[in-house]
C-alpha cells in the first residue's frame, strides 16, 4: 500500500515537473518571438539544399511512378528479364526520366526565360525611355493637380524635394552598397549550389523511397497505438493526397497562364512580354489575390509606356482569369480543397504575413489539411455526444435542447474464419525476419 502511494506521488511530482518545464519553455519561446523566429530561418537555410530535395523528389515521384508503369509493361510484354532484374531496369529508367525531365525544365527557365527578362529589363530601364517614362508622369501629375491647391504647394516644395533626393542619393555609401550587393551575388551562388545539391539529394530520396517510407511507418507502429498510427497513416494519404494535386495542379496552372499570357501579348504587339508574362504567371500560383498580385504591376509598366496598351492588357488578364478560373483552373486542380473562400483568405493572410511569398503559396494546403483535422475531431466528438455533424443544425439554435438527437450507431458484427491459400517455407520465413533485423 505504502508502495502504490509512493508511484502515486511520483506520478504527480513528475507531470508537476513537465509542467513547470513545458511552461518555461513556452515563456522562453513567447519572451524571445523573434530570436526564435531567426533561430527557425537558420535552422532552415541549414537544411537547405535537403528541403530542395524533399521538394524536387516529390515534384517528380508521379513522373517516376508513370514511368515505371509503363516500363514494366513494356518489360512484361518482352519477358527477357528476370522479375528483379526487370524490377532494377525499371526503377532506374524511371527516375532517370524524372531527373531528365526536372533538368530539362530548370534549364528552359534558366536559359529561355532568364535571358529575356535580362532584355526586358535592359529595355526597360534605357535611358531614352527613362526620360519618356519621367515626362510622361510628370505629365500625368501636371493634369492632375493643374487649377487646385496642390499646386501651388507642389511648386512652392519642388526645389526641397529635389534637394532632399540629390542629398539622400549622395548620401549613400558606397562601401555598403558593393558589400550589399557582394552578399547578394553570394546568396545567388549557394542558391544555384543548394539547388544542384538538392537534384542530388531528390535522386537518394526516390531510389530508397520505399525503404524510406517502410521504416517511417515502423517507427510510427512501435510508438504509437495501433488506433493512432492508423489515423497518423490516414493524415500522411490526405496531406499528401492534398499537397500533391494542389502543388502540381497550380504549377501547371501557372505555366499554363505565362504561356496564354506570353503568346497574346505578341499577337497584340506589346513590350515588355517575357518579364509581364513571368511576373503573371509567378503570381497566379497564390490563390485569390495572385491575378491581382500580377496584373497591377505589369498593367503599371504598360501604362507608363502607353496607357493604350495597359488598358488592353488589363482587358485580356480579366478575361483570361475569369477562363482560367471557372473551367481550367478547376479541371487541372481536380477536387477541392474542402475549405470556403473566406478560410483561403485567412490562410493567405496569416501563412504569407508570417512567411512571405512561399507561406502565400504553400499557406492554403496546409490550412486545409489542419481544417480538415479539427473538423474532424469536432465532429467526432458531436458522435460521441449523439449530436448531428451537419453545420446547417447550429444556424438558428439558441440552446443545445433544440438540436435533433442522432440516433447512436450500429455495428454488425460478422465472423469470418481465416483462410490461407499460401503455404509458408520456413526458408522464406528465416530470410524475412533476417531482413527485418538488417533494418
Amino acid at each position: 500500500m505504502k508502495l502504490h502511494r509512493n508511484e502515486k506521488y511520483v506520478k504527480w511530482g513528475l507531470t508537476a515537473f513537465l509542467v513547470i518545464v513545458a511552461g518555461a519553455v513556452t515563456w522562453t519561446i513567447v519572451s524571445n518571438l523573434r530570436g526564435f523566429y531567426n533561430l527557425i530561418l537558420e535552422f532552415l537555410d541549414i537544411i537547405s539544399a535537403l528541403l530542395y530535395g524533399c521538394f524536387f523528389a516529390y515534384l517528380m515521384n508521379p513522373i517516376m511512378v508513370r514511368s515505371q508503369k509503363l516500363i514494366d509493361k513494356l518489360l512484361a510484354k518482352k519477358n527477357r528479364f528476370k522479375e528483379k532484374t526487370a524490377k532494377r531496369i525499371s526503377k532506374i529508367s524511371s527516375i532517370t526520366i524524372a531527373v531528365l525531365v526536372l533538368v530539362f525544365a530548370l534549364y528552359a527557365i534558366v536559359a529561355l526565360i532568364v535571358p529575356n527578362l535580362i532584355s526586358s529589363l535592359e529595355e526597360l530601364l534605357q535611358k531614352d525611355r527613362l526620360e519618356t517614362y519621367y515626362k510622361t508622369v510628370s505629365g500625368w501629375v501636371d493634369r492632375l493637380i493643374a487649377d487646385t491647391p496642390f499646386e501651388q504647394w507642389v511648386n512652392q516644395n519642388v526645389d526641397t524635394l529635389l534637394d532632399w533626393v540629390l542629398k539622400t542619393l549622395n548620401s549613400i555609401d558606397i562601401a555598403a552598397f558593393v558589400a550589399g550587393l557582394t552578399s547578394s551575388v553570394y546568396s545567388v551562388v549557394a542558391t544555384v549550389f543548394n539547388i544542384l545539391l538538392g537534384i542530388v539529394a531528390a535522386v537518394y530520396i526516390l531510389v530508397f523511397k520505399e525503404k524510406l517510407k517502410s521504416q517511417a511507418k515502423k517507427m510510427t507502429v512501435a510508438l504509437f497505438s495501433a488506433a493512432h498510427a492508423n489515423r497518423l497513416f490516414e493524415l500522411a494519404r490526405r496531406t499528401d493526397r492534398i499537397f500533391g494535386g494542389y502543388v502540381m495542379g497550380k504549377i501547371i496552372d501557372a505555366i499554363f497562364v505565362g504561356v496564354v499570357t506570353y503568346i497574346a501579348m505578341l499577337i497584340m504587339h506589346l513590350p515588355y512580354a517575357p518579364l509581364i508574362s513571368t511576373i503573371v504567371g509567378v503570381t497566379n500560383v497564390i490563390p485569390f489575390f495572385g491575378p491581382i498580385i500580377g496584373l497591377v504591376p505589369s498593367a503599371l509598366l504598360l501604362l507608363i509606356d502607353d496607357p493604350l496598351n495597359a488598358l488592353y492588357f488589363t482587358i485580356f488578364t480579366l478575361i483570361l482569369q475569369q477562363i482560367d478560373g471557372n473551367i481550367v483552373e478547376n479541371r487541372i486542380l481536380g477536387e477541392k480543397l474542402g475549405i470556403s473562400d473566406w478560410w483561403v483568405l485567412v490562410a493567405i493572410l496569416v501563412f504569407g504575413g508570417v512567411f512571405g511569398f512561399g507561406g502565400m503559396m504553400l499557406g492554403v494546403p496546409i490550412f486545409a489539411v489542419l481544417y480538415t483535422l479539427i473538423s474532424d475531431g469536432i465532429n467526432k466528438r458531436l458522435r460521441k455526444k449523439h449530436y448531428p455533424t451537419d453545420t446547417d443544425a447550429y444556424y438558428s439554435i439558441r440552446t443545445t435542447d433544440e438540436l435533433p438527437v442522432a440516433p447512436p450507431p450500429t455495428y454488425a458484427f460478422v465472423s469470418v474464419e481465416p483462410t490461407y491459400d499460401v503455404q509458408i517455407d520456413p526458408e522464406d520465413y528465416k530470410s524475412d525476419l533476417d531482413d527485418d533485423y538488417d533494418d
